[in-house]
């Protein structure tokens, strides 16, 4: 098994021996129960009703009184006091496992004698061999309680008799396996169904920290009945509690219980062999219960991690964003935290209330009177380049800064955003790998956040729960983030104002100092680029439009030959820098917008491009000042400009004197001179741009069926052409070549047609939703599909292949102190957004989760018994033949050489299976 999953076992069968000792124990009567109701007793003559019947009727309520008892070693481990504390929250953590609505079945789990154990009983046998130590605390157990309750026969026991046990639960720190006498990953095991059997109501549990409730939990329901969910094929590939392996880093409040563990245990109550839950020892009422609180109030963060780490660690606080998906330890002496994917305990404090917000813990500042002193000289601008914020504050109570807007030199084109900046400084900060840079994400909510993301993955981070001072709320600069909050920078440049410029662009303006220049364009001939209309110097407030969607572009330049949609260039929308300002360029669809804030620097020359002869026609608006002559104001280019490109000038002859033809364009180079267009030598033109030629078919007359063969016919007549270029009928002897024929063979193609859809595409996200394009083809060639039923070409899709990526733990110590051993290290698969687990890494990017290592050529033979590594154990096996030779076969097939439970019993058919896995090398 891997190092990421435990495995949990249940036995078959029962006990033998009976053993008895004196023992030196604390013994401390508790329950975790927090409900006050008492298991009903059933009067003597339903007892009698129901043993006549043989089918127990299943009772509202079951009341299982348990008996748990830690061993020395887990008592010296925890302390006496810290070990009492840590069981009783276990056992509160199991009983709340019991009590989820997906059972099916009230279970209380009660806790009736909490034995602590300072020295190890003689006939207790806890050793590595996990089925010898079950089998022996089984005996031990039985002779210290005894047997109150077996079956429905009561016998009574005096007011010093201790309490009926219905489980038995030891609690040990000691690694055991369960057919082998050595460690391994095992850590529970139970007799399945043993629950009331005086020698088989046993649970041997390890404890591993703080998943010690789940294993507990796992194990009392194989006592009770219950098998694994991977033994039902109608329950295997989920988590629950029955699951057979249970994944780290998977809180146990988040299980429940599958429907084949409801019905195993419905099956187990129903029987006789649950007969002793019927029966409550009525001393049980005068036992202590344990508050009813979540576990992680009884242990801090802190805590935890020494139960995780040991008594040095402590709770790793820069990672307390990240706690509820994993808690994160600081062991003293270490430089980085660390973890074992365990999350915290349900209740366990993760931040405080400041602000009306959820936030990481920070110290109060205290309150100091005192008087205001002046106001301090402005500090320097925030930002070298662009705006940003500056502040002056004066001393005492530590009172809130001043803002004012400061300007600095204009920022440099290409350089990084300033939240950007952030953002990569604080990748420097964190990481010494170089390559690891970050964009910056706006947050609407939380514009004033510094949230980061790597550059290529959608995965924002929050680094930081403000930006600094002067960093743009959005993409613009207009509004400002100041002491964490988004200030609004009125046109005066006040932190707060809401003073806005006119259209004039005069800061709280009336709107007089300039006028409105608006117009329409409206072409119907000609093809290529064609100029609008001039935009002067100083314009403002610039917005193009036009007036319908057409199969057109609007194009705009600068003298500076920036320009948008110029040359045949077809840009995409999006925001262009233009004769000093920003233009923004809308397309949807075949509807364009261009706008521009102003004022512009240079003139600018707005131009549609047109492909063939059609009605358009755009609008314009823009502003200028009163003082702002006539003739600076709009108008066409006044010198020549010259232009050549590509038109359809003509159509050829048909190509066919009679029936169905084609015509083409004839493509002539042309040059446009103040919108006349005169036809010049090809050589003016670019090659690579000339267009191929339309083509426009004749079809001839229809066919008398729409839909198989049928026939065309036609009139035909001898006529003469005047000079003119008209024809008049004449006789048809003066046609000199024979008369074509009137009626012809044709084939109908209005015929049922199909549209075909070809594969869709991969999605465009690779975390998260998206969309995915296919082909849509009409298979009529005449193209007369029925487009009401034409397939979807765009949908949207989600996938999250790419949202999950393989985490590596520690290595752990070599497992031989000489020679060859191997090291292992938890691999899981994380989510890179949420830090939840899942299963949708890649498998042929896992990393290895074993490895070789080599401490030095050993001295003596290597002592099988004393290699905990499965792997090399098999290596040094000694092997005697297959013991089950008839599913030795399967068990190669289905790849379970590598439990070495399987390996011991089919070790010849399983011999090369780690041989070929790690090569010896000399």
């Amino acid at each position: 098994a891997s190092a990421n999953k435990t495995k949990h076992t249940r036995l078959n069968k029962g006990c033998t021996v009976f053993l008895r000792s004196n023992i030196s124990c604390v013994c401390i009567c508790v329950s975790v129960s927090v409900l006050d109701k008492k298991k009903e007793k059933r009067a003597k003559g339903a007892e009698e009703v129901r043993g006549k019947r043989n089918a127990i009727r299943l009772s509202r309520e079951y009341t299982v009184e348990t008996v748990v008892v830690a061993d020395a070693n887990m008592v010296q481990y925890h302390g006496a006091e810290a070990g009492q504390r840590f069981l009783l929250t276990v056992m509160n953590m199991v009983y709340n496992m019991f009590q989820h609505q997906s059972l099916g079945v009230r279970i209380n789990i009660r806790v009736t004698k909490l034995v602590l154990l300072h020295t190890r009983p003689e006939k207790l046998k806890v050793g590595h061999h996990g089925e010898k130590a079950l089998e022996s605390f089984c005996h031990w157990q039985h002779e210290e309680y005894g047997a109150r309750y077996l079956g429905n026969n009561h016998v009574p026991g005096s007011r010093d008799d201790p309490p009926p046990v219905d489980v038995a639960v030891l609690v040990t720190r000691t690694d055991f396996c369960v057919h082998k006498d050595e460690p391994c990953d095992t850590v529970g095991i139970a007799y399945l169904g043993g629950t009331c059997s005086s020698k088989r109501k046993c649970v041997l549990a390890e404890d591993n920290g703080l998943n010690l409730a789940f294993t507990i939990a796992h194990e009392l329901g194989h006592n009770m009945g219950m098998s694994h969910d991977d033994d039902h094929a109608s329950c295997t590939g989920h988590s629950h509690i029955m699951s057979g392996e249970w994944v780290k880093g998977r809180n146990p409040s988040d299980l429940s219980w599958s429907s084949c563990s409801h019905d195993d245990l419905e099956k187990f109550l129903r029987s006789k062999a649950s007969a002793c839950l019927l029966h409550t020892d009525p001393r049980n009422r005068y036992l202590i219960r344990l508050p009813a609180k979540l576990p992680g109030m009884h242990y801090s963060a802190d805590e935890q991690c020494q139960i995780l780490f040991g008594t040095n660690a402590t709770f790793c606080t820069d990672m307390e964003h990240l706690m509820c998906a994993g808690l994160w330890c600081l062991v003293e002496g270490d430089t980085s935290c660390k973890t074992k994917l365990d999350p915290p305990l349900d209740g366990t404090e993760c931040g405080w209330c400041r602000a009306g917000e959820c936030v990481s813990k920070t110290p109060i500042p205290q309150h100091v009177d005192g008087d205001w002193s002046p106001w301090s000289t402005w500090s320097k601008c925030s930002r070298t380049c662009g705006t940003g914020a500056c502040f002056r504050q004066r001393k005492c109570d530590n009172p809130p800064v001043e803002h004012k807007v400061c300007e600095g030199l204009p920022c440099l084109k290409g350089l990084p955003t300033f939240r950007d900046q952030q953002c990569q400084n604080h990748d420097r900060q964190a990481s010494k790998k170089k390559s690891q840079m970050s964009t910056a994400v706006i947050d609407d909510e939380k514009p004033c956040a510094l949230y980061c993301s790597p550059i290529g993955s959608d995965a924002p981070v929050l680094v930081a729960e403000r930006v600094l001072d002067g960093t743009p709320c959005g993409p613009y600069e207009s509004d400002l983030c100041v002491s964490g909050k988004c200030q609004k920078i009125g046109c005066d440049g006040i932190i707060g104002s809401s003073a806005k410029e006119d259209r004039c662009g005069v800061c709280n303006g009336d709107g007089k100092s300039c006028r409105i220049i608006k117009g329409d364009f409206n072409h119907s001939k000609g093809m290529g680029y064609i100029e609008a209309v001039v935009i002067p110097v100083g314009a403002r407030r610039i917005k193009v439009v036009e007036d319908k969607p057409s199969h057109s572009f609007l194009a705009l330049k600068d003298s500076s030959k920036r320009s948008i949609n110029n040359d045949w260039k077809i840009e995409l929308p999006g925001e262009f820098e233009l004769a000093g300002t920003t233009v923004r360029y809308v397309r949807r669809g075949l509807w364009e917008k261009m706008s521009a804030k102003g004022p512009t620097k240079t003139p600018l020359h707005l131009m549609v491009l047109l492909f063939h002869d059609q009605t358009y026609g755009i609008h314009y608006e823009y502003t200028v000042a009163l003082n702002q002559s006539q003739e600076n104001v709009s108008g066409p280019v006044k010198e020549p400009e010259h232009m050549y490109l590509w038109t359809h000038s003509s159509w050829e002859d048909c190509s066919v004197h009679c029936g169905g033809g084609e015509r083409r364009t004839v493509v002539s180079c042309m040059r446009i001179i103040n919108k006349t267009m005169t036809q010049v030598n090809d050589s003016y033109c670019q090659v690579e741009n000339r267009p191929a030629p339309q083509i426009r078919q004749w079809t001839g007359l229809p066919c008398s069926v729409t839909c198989g063969k049928g026939l065309q016919q036609r009139e035909v007549g001898c006529v003469y052409q005047l000079q003119n270029g008209t024809y008049i009928p004449t006789r048809d002897l003066y046609c000199l070549i024979s008369k074509p024929a009137s009626v012809q063979h044709c084939e109908g193609r209005h015929c049922l047609t199909i549209w075909e859809a070809s594969e869709w595409s991969k999605c465009s996200s690779e975390c998260g939703r998206g969309s995915r394009k296919r082909t849509v083809t009409c298979t009529n060639p005449q193209g007369l599909c029925d487009p009401m039923s034409r397939p979807a070409e765009v949908e949207t899709c989600e996938d999250h292949s790419k949202c999950y990526e393989w985490k590596t733990g520690e290595w752990s110590k070599c497992s031989s102190s000489c020679g060859r051993g191997l090291q292992s290290r938890v691999v899981q698969c994380m989510h890179k957004v949420t830090g939840r687990h899942g299963s949708d890494c890649p498998a042929f990017l896992k990393p290895t989760a074993y490895r070789q290592c080599h401490l030095g050529t050993c001295n003596v033979k290597v002592n099988v018994n004393t290699i905990t590594s499965p792997r090399l154990a098999a290596l040094t096996y000694k092997c005697t033949g297959d013991q089950w030779a008839v599913y030795c076969r399967v068990i190669r097939e289905k790849n379970l050489c590598q439990d070495m439970r399987w390996y011991q019993r089919c070790c010849q058919t399983c011999r090369d299976f780690y041989t070929s896995k790690i090569p010896l090398k000399s």
